[in-house]
């Protein structure tokens, strides 16, 4: 559990410096353990509540897997540094969330403005036990191992938009688009494997406990595109292509 409350569990600390680069600290009452202090900028915290990010233009909000994904992506950070030297950047911040729909932003307001309450950590949203009750009712809550008929997955998708900024104020944006989960899961999964297989000779980092970005980089970035996810460059897919690609 204490791990699991570690932003850099996984590696990739970054300490909080003041403007003449020295670390600040947090020193232990009694034993006089000093320790670097954490950015806040990298606290779970942000990720937690909905917000509205007003220079992308969208309303955002905590996602099941960002506590997760956050540590993984850190720990390649560190790798890509320690193995290649070639982190994505010496003062990487990163955070993940759910991007969320006008209609559930209007609702959330809505509601909001009715006095109504409700938690999941933003005012109007149900909570997790609600939540579960509901689709325990509808039929639609599956335990680990089990999930939806294929039939009813025909429509679903699931879309990454990503957006960096340097340092010197330089952005980027790139956006991926695939299938359902289960389906993209799995699909991660087979492409890593022929990765490794197929491309093994050209992989320069092999050996340790590495992140399949790390690992894969390049190699496995082609192959899930040639497999069929979308792939955008420079910008955000828009509405209209927010589907799921073909089999």
């Amino acid at each position: 559990r204490k791990a699991m409350a570690d932003p850099f569990s996984m590696g990739g600390f970054v300490a909080d410096r003041d403007r003449w680069g020295r670390k600040y600290c947090n020193i232990e009452f009694g034993t006089g353990k000093v320790t670097p202090k954490m950015r806040s900028e990298d606290l779970d915290a942000n990720m937690s509540k909905i917000s509205e990010d007003k220079k992308l233009g969208i309303w955002r909000g905590p996602f099941v897997y960002s506590y997760f994904d956050t540590r993984i992506v850190r720990r390649s950070n560190m790798l890509f540094a320690d193995l290649m030297d070639k982190p994505y950047g010496r003062n990487f911040n990163f955070m993940e969330y759910a991007m969320l729909p006008t209609e559930a932003v209007l609702q959330m307001q809505m509601a909001k403005a009715g006095g109504g309450g409700g938690g999941g950590g933003g005012g109007g949203g149900a909570s997790v036990e609600a939540e579960k009750a509901a689709l325990e009712a509808q039929g639609k809550y599956y335990k680990q191992g089990e999930g939806p008929p294929l039939e009813e997955l025909d429509d679903a998708w699931v879309g990454y938009f990503l957006w960096a900024e340097t340092e010197s104020g330089r952005e980027c944006k790139c956006s991926f688009v695939g299938r359902d989960g289960y389906f993209e899961t799995a699909r991660v999964a087979i492409e890593m494997a022929l990765t490794l297989r197929f491309d093994c000779d050209q992989l320069p980092c092999k050996g340790g406990v590495l992140t399949p970005t790390v690992s894969g980089q390049t190699w496995l970035a082609q192959r899930m595109i040639a497999s069929g996810v979308k792939f955008k460059m420079g910008d955000w897919f828009g509405p209209a292509d927010c589907r799921p690609p073909p089999y």
